[in-house]
C-alpha cells in the first residue's frame, strides 16, 4: 500500500470525524457502547494521528498528557479490511516519532488483552496485573520513549 499517508490532525480536520467513525466501528459497537459524543470537547488538548488511504481513514489513535512529559496512548484502532497489513505498527511508530520529538518520556495505554502481544513487539512492558475495564481484561502497558 504506497498510498497510505500517516498525518498529526486536530479535532477541527475534516479527517477526526472519519478517526470517530472508525473507533465507534471496530472499538465500540462489538462491545454494544457508543462513542460518547462529547468524545470532541474530551479530545481537544490531545494530539490525534490517522492513517489515510485515498482520503479514507483506515486507523487512527491519539496521545493525551497525563503528567508533565507522560502521555497515554488511547483508542487505537485500524480497520477490520487492513488489519494485519502492519498499519497499526506504523501508526505508533509514527506516534512515537512524533513524541519523542516533542520531549514526551513515557507512553503508556490501558492495554485489552487481545492487544498485548502487539504492543510487547513494539517495546511495551507492563506496568500492571490485569484489570477489567468495559467488560474487557487489560493491563497497563508502557514504554520509554526519551
Amino acid at each position: 500500500m504506497d498510498n497510505l499517508m500517516i498525518k498529526k490532525i486536530m479535532t477541527e480536520d475534516e479527517a477526526y470525524q472519519g478517526a470517530l467513525t472508525l473507533r465507534d466501528k471496530v472499538l465500540r459497537k462489538p462491545l454494544g457502547i457508543r462513542l460518547e459524543q462529547e468524545a470532541k470537547s474530551s479530545e481537544e488538548d490531545a494530539h490525534h494521528f490517522v492513517v489515510l488511504l485515498e482520503n479514507k481513514v483506515i486507523g487512527t489513535l491519539f496521545l493525551i498528557e497525563t503528567e508533565s512529559q507522560i502521555y497515554q496512548m488511547r483508542q487505537v484502532a485500524v480497520d477490520q479490511d487492513y488489519q494485519g497489513k502492519s498499519i497499526g505498527k506504523q501508526l505508533v511508530v509514527e506516534a512515537e516519532k512524533w513524541a519523542k520529538d516533542f520531549g514526551v518520556k513515557k507512553i503508556w495505554m490501558h492495554a485489552r488483552q487481545n492487544a498485548w502481544p502487539f504492543y510487547e513487539a513494539l517495546g511495551y512492558v507492563y506496568a500492571s496485573d490485569e484489570y477489567m475495564q468495559i467488560g474487557i481484561v487489560h493491563k497497563t502497558m508502557e514504554k520509554q520513549v526519551s
